[in-house]
């Protein structure tokens, strides 16, 4: 699993750009104060949008730009747009995310959307200080969060909810997990593009990307997934992540 994504559907994605493929399994997009991009180490990525907006926004110079393509999750929630949720899940009843003050909550790393800033986010907008609210985890992904909380290590994690469907469907564990709160809708995360790249071959690729919806194969990875296709998205699509995180 790749932020709790099967590595196979990165592996499709890959073979439909044709494009080398490296994974970073510990977070949803790089280290804070790394740039792959800048560096030259990488010409595109699927990322956490607050990597992004990050990268994209904060420089005078920026290292990407939107590659133009992003997910839509099998979630009734989504209503067919590219739009997902932190979803808060508990070993125990809890009215809502007010709850759980003073308890143990996994996070998924220091970047992700979903699995970190939702929470943060909502804290903030329900009037609580995110620094003392409550133990905030970090458990380096959404599935590892899952796992702990069904252990009953954590109280209760925020999870990217295409995660948390898929691993519900799957599970029983996490299926009787419960579902206290759910945080967005946020933007789902974006294929991006190394600026050195020409404008005229990110086209090419996000048009392969969206292609690639009529493909068999992609579309087993996809359902596998827990999501239903590729659409395409420009940079306006993720300002209400921009706005967000300049609160922080």
């Amino acid at each position: 699993m790749v932020g709790g994504f099967p590595l196979s559907l990165f592996e499709r994605i890959a073979d439909v750009l044709d494009a080398d493929l490296e994974y970073d399994e510990e977070r949803s997009g790089p280290a804070p104060g790394h740039d792959p991009f800048a560096d030259g180490e990488a010409d595109l990525g699927w990322i956490c949008s607050t990597s992004f907006v990050d990268l994209s926004t904060r420089a005078v110079e920026p290292s990407i730009r939107i590659g133009g393509v992003a997910w839509v999750p099998d979630d009734v929630g989504s209503a067919g747009q590219p739009v997902y949720f932190g979803d808060v899940m508990s070993r125990m009843p809890a009215a809502d995310l007010d709850a759980l003050e003073g308890r143990t909550i996994g996070c998924n790393d220091e970047v992700s959307l979903s699995g970190h800033y939702a929470l943060r986010i909502a804290l903030l907008e329900r009037g609580h200080d995110p620094d003392t609210f409550a133990e905030l985890t970090f458990t380096g992904g959404h599935r590892r969060s899952l796992e702990q909380v069904a252990a009953g290590n954590l109280d209760a994690a925020v999870i990217d909810s295409v995660v948390r469907t898929d691993a519900s469907r799957n599970d029983a564990r996490i299926a009787n997990l419960h579902h206290i709160d759910r945080l967005g809708p946020w933007p789902t995360q974006p294929l991006v593009a190394s600026t050195r790249l020409p404008e005229a071959q990110v086209a090419e690729l996000r048009d392969a990307l969206l292609a690639s919806n009529d493909d068999p194969e992609m579309q087993r990875e996809l359902a596998n997934a827990s999501l239903t296709k590729f659409v395409q998205v420009d940079a306006d699509h993720y300002a209400p992540v921009r706005r967000a995180l300049d609160r922080f």
